[in-house]
């Protein structure tokens, strides 16, 4: 039987060893969104398609799946660039692996595969050029992921007054809005605090074009409330565990890159 074959093209997010030589690869792709291939023989170095199938490999696709399987099968693979420099720093390395799995864990709608690619691309070569430092590259990546998926917050104003500007709001890490000093309510639960500084960095993850978004940078204790923000938002909106998340705050130095769940 023959089977319609698709070109498409993505970054691998995850492999999975199978038989003796061969593996499943989770792709990230422009067309299909997160879809599993299984490639025969990948294990081996002298397999052609070796390096187009790494992890964090960016590659060009042509894939055929039968239609009693929901695995895709691999029948040709290009590299097209491969992130080397993740090796070269654990923490990179071990962030890499959480927005993996963040990606495989959340929905993806299908009109923002290709935006959440793109983030992911250029995450990956922010973190390679070191521009920024591991910790708010992760939040970054955090907060524009739940944008990309559904989950942007509403940081316009205050959600009861509608107060644009004050010296201390607070963010409602179950339904993403910032309600200011005046208006936040002793019995208020999962709000975390957010200074002027820290509001403005949301502002700009949330709202700026993809290509303008790593044109800032913040530290201290600013740094300190968008990290734990952008982390406490998105493990209360997925599943809310991730051993990668684990790995990665085992490696992560300084106190200031740890938050605390």
């Amino acid at each position: 039987m023959a089977y319609q074959t698709q070109k498409i093209t993505g970054i691998v997010l995850k492999e999975v060893k199978t038989k003796e030589s061969d593996k499943i690869i989770t792709v990230l792709s422009r067309e299909l969104g997160v879809i599993n291939i299984y490639v025969k023989g990948a294990m081996r170095l002298k397999n052609k398609f070796h390096s187009a199938v790494s992890l964090f490999a960016y590659s060009e696709f042509v894939v055929f799946r039968s239609r009693s399987s929901e695995l895709y099968q691999l029948n040709e693979a290009e590299v097209k660039h491969v992130f080397h420099r993740l090796s070269e720093n654990i923490e990179y390395l071990a962030l890499a692996m959480y927005m993996s799995e963040l990606v495989c864990e959340v929905s993806v709608p299908d009109d923002m595969n290709n935006e959440i690619l793109r983030l992911f691309l250029n995450m990956l070569h922010v973190m390679c050029s070191k521009r920024w430092p591991v910790d708010l590259c992760k939040a970054a990546f955090e907060m524009r992921l739940m944008c990309d998926t559904g989950y942007r917050p509403d940081l316009v104003g205050c959600k009861r007054c509608a107060k644009y500007e004050a010296e201390l709001f607070f963010f409602d890490t179950e339904n993403g809005r910032i309600v200011c000093n005046s208006c936040q309510k002793p019995y208020d639960r999962g709000f975390y605090i957010a200074e002027m500084p820290t509001v403005n960095a949301l502002r700009y993850l949330a709202y700026a074009d993809l290509e303008k978004m790593f044109g800032f940078n913040i530290t201290g204790l600013f740094k300190y409330q968008l990290c734990a923000i952008c982390e406490r938002y998105i493990l209360n909106h997925t599943k809310g565990e991730y051993k990668t998340l684990d790995f990665l705050k085992s490696v992560m130095t300084g106190e200031e890159n740890k938050i605390e769940g």
